[in-house]
């Protein structure tokens, strides 16, 4: 397993910023998959019962690679830019207990 560690953001974002919203996310998740120890993607989905409501989600392999990438003043601009276009913001780092994956045919 390559990734132990996920963060995941829940985000309700303000009535009609939401396009403005998704472009800022995507800044902030090209940055984190440009940083040296990246291994994965970030994924944003939205609700479909309320499509003011945005989850964020991507692998880490170590919580110092989070650190890393979460500490310093890009990332710390982007996050404040992201809570800036929401009415509701919260998050955390999980870490992997288990994966299932389908079996080979």
């Amino acid at each position: 397993m390559e990734e132990a560690y996920y963060t995941h953001a829940r985000w309700r974002v303000k009535p009609g910023r939401e396009e403005e919203f998704v472009e800022a996310w995507r800044v902030l998740a090209s940055f984190y998959a440009s940083e040296p120890n990246a291994i994965g993607h970030g994924t944003l989905i939205r609700s479909l019962d309320d499509p003011s409501v945005f989850y964020a989600f991507g692998p880490w392999r170590t919580i110092e690679d989070i650190d890393a990438a979460s500490g310093g003043p890009h990332s710390q601009e982007s996050l404040s830019r992201l809570r800036d276009l929401c009415d509701e913001h919260s998050g955390g780092t999980y870490e992997v207990i288990a994966q299932v994956y389908p079996e080979s045919r």
